[in-house]
């Protein structure tokens, strides 16, 4: 047996005990906090020693860290982990079940999880909550993980502002390890948010970091983190990507544009800021922070806070635009968002600008419900944190915020589910595009542009719901607005002159040209268009108790040069039965019907399919969905 004397006193309200990791132990008058779960050893030493309840936080998934959190939480403790990698927590087997192990170019170590689910409740970035008479703030430490967290608390006797930082940094100048930063094959993004987390922990002034691998750190905290970051410099110096990567960690600002239009130039997908005379900001966009943002160089288009694979457990947003808001603007909150598409990129921040200001949160009509129901879809670049949407944005019709006058346009190219939005500024006009237009070869300057060199850059997604006439309909929207300036998701500000609008003009009916010469996309034959869709069923993730009848939306294209009688059916594997529709769609349009399909016995993510015949012509199972019968998640 273990014994109690294993736990050494660091502070007067906070011990720690050696096990595969640090679990450290914060008393207070009504419970106790554990930070970290090692093995779990530890675990018959806390009843007698420590006042319940009990709550272990985890700073992230590895397993000499997480292993003992599964017996912990059936011993009535509560268990909080990075809201990032609550799934893998929850559900490593699916985890390891759809883990590629035999062709593999990513190195992030995320094999290394807890082999036993553990339930456990997602905490996110910022928050601060309150649990057994503390209050937690969840700060953002990515390093050997891209969702690793540490938890900031003030303890209660001491008085102390603690950070238990997990593997942030072992000691003076060093981490514990360095393997598990290097995320892709043979890359070393970890290193750079290493670099930002120290900085992040400089930033906050703590009295204390107590890592998770190493001894605690109670004085010339300041210096040991910035002994870190020239370790880190040093082992990047080598490396081209992350060595300039480096340089632009911390360089949070904004660009102006005009007087009242303001730029990030290192978000992912471009924030844009409009700012009221009342001193109140309005965003377009905001997703991820990190990387190059507007200022990509040829080459190397990397974030730094991720790996190329896109998983949840991989990806996170960390704060930007906060902090020069207030010191270059004098404004300490965002009031409103407004999104020009549904894409993570653009998106994924939206929650935490919630959680931190209250945020209201504008979506365009044809896109909101993505946004809100994202497990009820699978098209691309979904985001799966639901949002709250404060108010839904009709298209083609007005709406102000504070003394600025908005109009939505429904856009397509990139991706159907798009709006354009215009408003004038500073004696300007505007049009924010989204991804719709980028170009290579255009030089820009604060006033004006020079397009007689530019070329349109291929940035259509067919998967996205491309149209052939996407770029015909782009091109007269912005002709029709004739906005001055341009504002896109991901390239700086385009200054328009009549050389613009007749780039785009032509760019437009070139495109439809290069995919009527490839694809037969005549006016008189069967065909679904660029993207290919023959439809899609909502909602595509179901789930049912075992004996229910599951009931979904199901929409459809006549890819027929007529109008058309659609018959459509939901089929699944032997034995299910689904119901069937008819339907007279018009040419070319998509129709939607409500069909019922009841499995037979448990089962999990199990496919179906939607049969479409059209005029009498069978095109197959045009779209799928998957179903889950019976279980406590989908």
């Amino acid at each position: 047996m273990i014994s109690p004397d294993n736990w050494r006193r660091v502070l007067a309200d906070v011990e720690v005990f050696g096990d595969s990791c640090n679990v450290y132990a914060v008393t207070g008058a009504e419970g106790t906090l554990f930070i970290n779960a090692g093995t779990g050893s530890w675990l018959d030493t806390v009843p007698g020693r420590f006042q319940p309840p009990y709550s272990l936080l985890c700073t992230h998934y590895f397993r000499d860290h997480s292993a003992g959190a599964a017996e912990a939480s059936q011993r009535g403790f509560d268990v909080l982990v990075p809201a990032g990698e609550a799934l893998i927590f929850n559900d490593p087997v699916e985890h390891f079940r759809s883990r590629q192990s035999y062709i593999v170019y990513d190195n992030i170590w995320d094999t290394f999880v807890p082999i036993t689910p553990i339930p456990a409740t997602p905490v996110h970035d910022l928050e601060t909550f309150d649990i057994n008479g503390f209050k937690v703030t969840v700060v953002p430490l990515p390093g050997v993980t891209p969702n690793h967290s540490g938890f900031a608390v003030t303890t209660p006797a001491s008085g102390c502002d603690v950070v238990f930082c997990g593997e942030a940094i072992h000691s003076r100048g060093r981490m514990a390890r360095l393997a598990p930063l290097q995320y892709d094959y043979n890359d070393l993004g970890g290193a750079v948010n290493a670099y930002y987390s120290a900085g992040e922990l400089r930033r906050r002034t703590p009295q204390a970091l107590m890592p998770s691998l190493g001894e605690p750190i109670l004085d010339g905290i300041d210096d040991a983190l910035k002994a870190l970051q020239r370790s880190l410099e040093s082992l990047c110096s080598g490396r081209p990507l992350e060595r300039e990567l480096l340089k632009i960690v911390g360089d949070d600002r904004l660009e102006r544009v005009t007087d009242h239009v303001w730029m990030e130039p290192h978000s992912e997908a471009a924030s844009w800021y409009v700012i009221s005379e009342s001193g109140k900001a309005l965003v377009i966009d905001y997703g991820y922070s990190g990387g190059f943002g507007l200022d990509t160089p040829t080459g190397m288009e990397k974030n730094w806070q991720w790996p190329s694979y896109p998983t949840r457990d991989r990806r996170r947003v960390l704060p930007h635009g906060f902090e020069p808001l207030k010191r270059q603007l004098g404004i300490d909150r965002i009031d409103v968002v407004l999104l020009s598409h549904f894409h993570d990129d653009h998106v994924a921040g939206v929650p935490m600008l919630r959680r931190r200001f209250g945020t209201e949160c504008w979506v365009p009509e044809n896109f909101a419900s993505l946004l809100e129901h994202p497990e009820a879809h699978r098209f691309p670049c979904n985001w799966p944190e639901p949002l709250a949407i404060d108010r839904r944005l009709p298209l083609d019709r007005e709406f102000t915020w504070e003394e600025f006058t908005f109009r939505l346009a429904p856009m397509s190219g990139h991706t159907r589910f798009s709006t354009a939005i215009a408003f004038e500024a500073d004696g300007k006009r505007f049009a924010h595009t989204g991804d719709q237009h980028f170009f290579s070869g255009a030089k820009l300057s604060s006033s004006e542009g020079d397009w007689t060199s530019a070329r349109p850059i291929h940035n259509e997604v067919y998967r996205n719901g491309a149209r052939s006439d996407s770029y015909i309909r782009s091109a007269e929207l912005l002709r029709a607005w004739w906005p001055d300036i341009i504002l896109s998701g991901h390239q700086r500000p385009m200054y328009t002159d009549d050389t613009f609008f007749d780039l785009v003009t032509t760019w437009g009916e070139e495109f439809q040209m290069l995919h009527r010469s490839t694809m037969a996309l005549g006016d008189d034959t069967p065909h679904f268009d660029i993207d290919s869709w023959g439809g899609w069923i909502w909602p595509y993730r179901i789930h049912v108790r075992d004996g229910e009848t599951a009931t979904v939306s199901v929409t459809v294209r006549n890819p027929l040069p007529t109008a058309a009688k659609l018959t459509v059916q939901l089929v699944g594997p032997d034995g299910w039965v689904g119901g069937s529709a008819e339907i007279d769609a018009p040419v070319r349009a998509e129709s939607t019907v409500e069909l019922w399909i009841r499995p037979i016995g448990p089962c999990r993510r199990q496919p179906i399919a939607a049969e479409l015949v059209a005029g009498g012509m069978r095109f197959g199972q045009v779209a799928d969905a998957l179903v889950t019968v019976g279980g406590s998640a989908f």
